[in-house]
């Protein structure tokens, strides 16, 4: 599995260890899927995540641009 790909945990484990991976998704900012049988439809993820991503759909759902003027300045002046 990649690093970067979220973990799957059954919601059986869940139920039993609920504090464990809520500790490990806060420590390590990486989200976690919960399985139910098969299904992997619910994601736990860092509270701050979950807001930024909200405001993304916001803007998506706005129309307006996810990165602005200013952003692709900032971005150029960083890799120059």
């Amino acid at each position: 599995m990649d690093e970067d790909e979220p973990k799957a945990i059954p919601i059986t484990h869940l139920r039993d260890s609920l504090g464990y991976f809520y500790q490990h998704v806060a420590e390590t900012d990486r989200p976690l899927v919960i399985q139910r049988y098969r299904d992997q439809s619910v994601v736990m993820v860092p509270l701050w995540e979950w807001r930024w991503l909200k405001q993304l759909e916001a803007k998506v759902r706005a129309g307006e641009p996810i990165i602005t003027e200013d952003d692709l300045a900032a971005i150029s002046r960083d890799v120059s």
